[in-house]
């Protein structure tokens, strides 16, 4: 029965994740429009607002010495980024157009996953926090002058009273992140008491996908919208900045877990999966319904092989 209830908090309790994300990420794209920020600009601040989520429950995680479930969150994250919700979205969408330069590619999937090296001795300490803190900021450098990047100088607020609500908006939506992500660590390590499940395993399988619930929102946004590429910009500047969250959580605590099976298949589908990506934006200048089928697939598979060694491999 105890677990039952702590299934349904839980649930309710991504749902608040999400909404409160949302409401956050809403009127932030409000004040970006207000400000007029150019489009791959915005992709990155998405990514960084989408990111709250992760941020919170990565500092909660820490605090309740649970570090291994925002390690498996911030990986599987990735994972479900680039596999699910691309994958989808390409199968709905069928084709997005994608700039093919290697010069912003290759330096991007490097940052990426620079973890999974990072991870191999099982801890990510001070020194290798500001590694990835200074990857973050050198790749958001790199990508600005890559793309000639200029601030719009002209700026016209015709609308104040709509701006002072969307600040106060987007602070409410950042509180309800927090506090959400603090519940969602408390009742996961109660469930962990009656679940013999790995808080690795957990963070990759489900964690993933709750605290992915705004670029989730966003991509379908997007393709409604017929703006599929804001959705790729928004999900390759939220794959990175895990790279950034990963840096913040261990500059303020080393971060101790398990390199056993749960982290190899990680670093394997993910690797595999930064390929399969690499090559399919690359190619042809695009991305179709066809490349998204093999993503999708890819992530399928990363879950059944989680679930397979979670339960029969004991």
């Amino acid at each position: 029965m105890m677990i039952l209830l702590d299934s349904l908090k839980l649930l309710l309790l991504f749902i608040s994740l999400g909404w409160s994300a949302n409401l956050a990420v809403k009127n932030i794209n409000y004040l970006g429009s207000v400000l007029k920020i150019r489009l791959f600009a915005f992709g990155i601040l998405l990514g960084l607002i989408t990111s709250l989520p992760e941020i919170s429950l990565g500092i909660n995680a820490t605090i309740d010495q649970a570090v291994s479930l925002s390690v498996g969150n911030l990986f599987g994250g990735i994972i479900v980024m680039l596999g699910l919700i691309l994958g989808t979205s390409l199968i709905l969408n069928r084709t997005v157009a994608t700039d093919g330069r290697l010069a912003s590619l290759i330096p991007t999937v490097l940052v990426i996953f620079s973890p999974v090296l990072f991870g191999f001795d099982g801890k990510f300490d001070l020194f290798e926090g500001l590694v990835m803190v200074g990857l973050y900021v050198g790749l958001i450098f790199y990508l600005y002058h890559l793309n000639h990047f200029s601030i719009n100088k002209h700026i016209e607020i015709t609308d104040g009273s709509r701006v002072g609500k969307s600040i106060i908006f987007t602070i409410a939506g950042i509180l309800g992140v927090i506090v959400s992500s603090h519940w969602v660590v408390e009742i996961t390590l109660d469930l962990l008491k009656y679940i013999q499940v790995s808080q690795l395993v957990i963070g990759v399988v489900v964690f993933s996908i709750g605290t992915n619930l705004p670029e989730i929102s966003i991509a379908i946004t997007s393709w409604r919208k017929k703006s599929s590429e804001l959705s790729l910009s928004h999900l390759l500047s939220s794959s990175f900045t895990n790279v950034l969250v990963f840096g913040v959580l261990a500059l303020l605590r080393p971060i101790i877990f398990d390199t056993n099976s749960a982290f190899w298949i990680v670093a394997v589908f993910l690797g595999v999966i930064l390929v399969l990506f690499s090559y399919f934006y690359y190619s042809g200048k695009k991305m179709d319904r066809r490349e998204g089928i093999i993503l999708l697939a890819v992530y399928i598979m990363f879950i059944l092989v989680n679930v397979y060694f979670s339960l029969f491999t004991k």
